[in-house]
Formats: C-alpha cells, sequence, structure tokens
C-alpha cells in the first residue's frame, strides 16, 4: 500500500536548513541514508547570520575534501585580527602563527555556503529539501518522539516532488534532528531544559561601502570612547560593522535619536562620516541579541538538537557556525553508525553531546571572559583596553587563541565520509 502524499517516512527529519542542518544532511546522504530537511524559510537568503568560518572550520572542510569545492564559490580570506584602542593597534594576530596550513578566515555569505552544500547534496536521490515547511507538532509513540506533524506552503524544493507541494503533513522517522537555531521550535515541542542561559550585551550590526584607504581583507575590533567596533569584510565590497552594547541599550539609544547616535559614532570614527551621516533614521541597523546557551541534555529518545538550538554561542570570536557545523559532523557520524549497527537508542544520541561537549563549554568560557573586556560600565569600560592589551602579551595568550580559532586535530569520524569526487 503506498504510503499517502500526508505522510511522508524517512530516515532522518532535519529541521532547519542554515550552515548546520544542510552539512549534516549532505553526509547523511552520501552514507545512503533518506533525508528530508525542513526550511521554514522561502530560501537562504537573510542578513547577518554567521557569515565567518575559523580555522577549525577550513581544518574541517580538507578533512571532508570539501576545502576545495567550498572554496570555488564566491568567498574572502581574512588572514589577521588586528586591535585598536583609540585608534592605536594594541593586538595583532596572525592566524599563520597558530597553525601552519588552514591559516586563515574564511568569509562566505550564508545563502553561498547554502547554495554549495545543496549543490553538492541535490545529486543524491535520498536527500530531500522543502523551503516554506514550519513544524507545528512532535509525533510521539509514547515517550519516544517518531517525527513531525508540518505545514507548507508553495514554494521550492529538491528531489521532493512526490510531496504533496502544500498543506498538512506528518513525517515519520526513525531520528528527528533538530537544527532550528537559537529560537528552536523543537527545543519548545520536545520540552528540553536549558543549563545555561547567558545574556549581557547586544551587538548592532550595519554596512557601507569600503573606504579606499582599507584593506578589505579586514577583522579589526576597535575600544573607542563611546562604542566598542568590529569591522568584517562583506561580499560585494561592503564592510560590516558591529557595535557593541548592552542589554537593552538600543531602546535608549533609540529614543534620544538618530542624531545623537550618530554624533558619538563619528566622534569615534570620524571615517564613517561619508556613511553614517547620510541617516536619518534607524532603519539600516539590525540588533542581533548576544545571547549564550546550552542545552542540559540535546538528546530525547529518537530527536537530537545540535548548532545553536543545542549550544548556542555569541558573535564574538565569530565562531558559531564553525562550532554548529562541528556538532553536525560528528551527529552524522554517530546516527550512520547508529543505523549500522541497528542502535538508535536513545543513549546512541546521546553521544554527540559526550564528543562535543568539551569543545562547546570552552568556547563558551572563553566568550563569557572576551565579554568582560566589552562592558560598558563606567570606569570598567575604560581600564577593559589597557587589561585587553596586558593580556594579550602574556606568555600562554598564543594557546588560547589555538583552542579558539583551531582544531588540535582532525575529528574522529568514519573515513567513508571524504568525498572522493
Amino acid at each position: 500500500m503506498e504510503t499517502p502524499k500526508n505522510e511522508v517516512k524517512t530516515d532522518v527529519c532535519i529541521v532547519g536548513a542554515g550552515p548546520a542542518g544542510m552539512l549534516l544532511g549532505l553526509l547523511l546522504a552520501k552514507q545512503g541514508i533518506n533525508v528530508i530537511v525542513l526550511e521554514k524559510n522561502a530560501d537562504f537568503h537573510r542578513e547577518y547570520r554567521g557569515e565567518i568560518t575559523q580555522p577549525r572550520f577550513v581544518q574541517m572542510m580538507k578533512q571532508l575534501n570539501l576545502l576545495d569545492y567550498i572554496e570555488s564559490h564566491d568567498h574572502v580570506k581574512i588572514n589577521e585580527v588586528v586591535v585598536f584602542h583609540d585608534h592605536k593597534e594594541i593586538m595583532q594576530l596572525s592566524f599563520d602563527t597558530l597553525i601552519d596550513e588552514e591559516s586563515y578566515c574564511a568569509r562566505l555569505t550564508q545563502p553561498t555556503m547554502l547554495a554549495a552544500l545543496l549543490e553538492k547534496a541535490r545529486h543524491y536521490p535520498n536527500f530531500k529539501l522543502l523551503f516554506n515547511t514550519k513544524v507545528k507538532d512532535l509525533i510521539k509513540d509514547g515517550d519516544k518522539i517518531i517525527g513531525v506533524h508540518a505545514v507548507r506552503t508553495a514554494g521550492d524544493s529538491t528531489n521532493a516532488e512526490e510531496l504533496a507541494e502544500e498543506g498538512d503533513f506528518d513525517i515519520r522517522a526513525a531520528v528527528t534532528v533538530a537544527v532550528d537555531g537559537r529560537n528552536s521550535t523543537m527545543e519548545k515541542l520536545a520540552g528540553f531544559e536549558l543549563d545555561l542561559d547567558y545574556y549581557v550585551n547586544d551587538l548592532l550590526w550595519f554596512s557601507f561601502e569600503k573606504p579606499e584607504s582599507w584593506d578589505y581583507n579586514i577583522y579589526h575590533f576597535y575600544f573607542q570612547k563611546n562604542y566598542n567596533y568590529l569591522f568584517l569584510p562583506k561580499l560585494g565590497g561592503l564592510i560590516q560593522c558591529g557595535i557593541s552594547l548592552t542589554r537593552g541599550e538600543f531602546q535608549k539609544i533609540k529614543e534620544e535619536g538618530i542624531e545623537a547616535f550618530k554624533s558619538r559614532i563619528l566622534e569615534d570614527l570620524p571615517i564613517l562620516k561619508p556613511y553614517v551621516e547620510p541617516m536619518e533614521d534607524f532603519k539600516s541597523f539590525v540588533l542581533l541579541l548576544c545571547k549564550m546557551r546550552y542545552v542540559k541534555d540535546w538528546a530525547k529518545d529518537g530527536c537530537l538538537l545540535i548548532g545553536d538550538a543545542a549550544h548556542c554561542v555569541t558573535p564574538w570570536g565569530a565562531v558559531g557556525s564553525t562550532l554548529a557545523m562541528g556538532t553536525a559532523i560528528i551527529a552524522a557520524d554517530v546516527i550512520y553508525k547508529g543505523f549500522r549497527t541497528g542502535d538508535l537508542s536513545l543513549e546512541t544520541l546521546k553521544q554527540v553531546q559526550a564528543r562535543r561537549k568539551d569543545e562547546v563549554k570552552m568556547i563558551q568560557n572563553l566568550q563569557v571572559t572576551l565579554e568582560r573586556f566589552l562592558t560598558r560600565e563606567p570606569v570598567k569600560k575604560d581600564l577593559a583596553p589597557h587589561i585587553f592589551s596586558i593580556c594579550t602579551k602574556l606568555p600562554d595568550i598564543t594557546d588560547t587563541y589555538k583552542r579558539l580559532y583551531t582544531r588540535e586535530k582532525p575529528l574522529d569520524i568514519d573515513p567513508s565520509f571524504v568525498f572522493t569526487d
């Protein structure tokens, strides 16, 4: 008897088509596992979404033999991080001092990376992707999660011609993986508990054309009088700027008005005058809440959380997407071996967290330390850059940078995940 179009059976259902979700789907499809990826948005295009990947990402892509393929798409290589205080350089970190090869960050837009992963995955008929598809509820057998109830509006899909184009439908799966971000619907539906919910700072993004005097391949941080600033290259000849704010400070800034805000920015960085002065409102700015979260247990029977849904980090160090993709690779290894041995029990799914928790916790602890230097509290904000400058000269600081940006050794995964084409 044929399965009706409003009920779909698959091996793995992945909720969320971000970098971790798409990479997980690709890796499982490569192993012959049937995968359906659900994405609530109509496409991959979103602004200011984790587009800097660390040298550890480059290492991981090289291990999978995907690096040349990924870098055949439009990208920028960033070779160093430079920190300034009142326009004077107080730290310069070249990645080639940490690692001999893969000694750079790769800047790809998320649409570029996700399209590249999809281009690779669409060659596997056992990989399916549905846009405009939202999860509404879980399907359970007792306490075990055996799939999701979803609703789809008309939109693009990949390898899913036999599925209903729109309407409500059920997806039944041996494993359901939630990769639906820091505001995870799956986390709420399944009742996962938080072990950490840390939130003290915000980051306000805007973009502008690169000044002629600026190096395009920049990763710069400025401690200035009024605010702290992060500058990154944005594809298309633009620079992306993040202004560090304390939690809730943006609301006060809006109440004071755009002119007062512009004057403080230009007092700090006069070079931004041609781009900031014409602003008449706050429409050019996008606020990112710098939340750090850690789910106590990433797995329930039949369901696994990974990426930001399980271990959200702040933007500082630009390590979030790289950390999520590392977890996706380990999750693929655990799930693949579970199918191979016929053991997809809760204990098997728990192996993902057991193998990833040390690295995730290490990064989160480093970020908490870093955020202490971003404080805007009186007195402390004036001392922060001086303390930071002293710390960067400590003998063991290179080891800290290595832990933040690179992997000491390759991921322990099955060799069959390495691409040969």
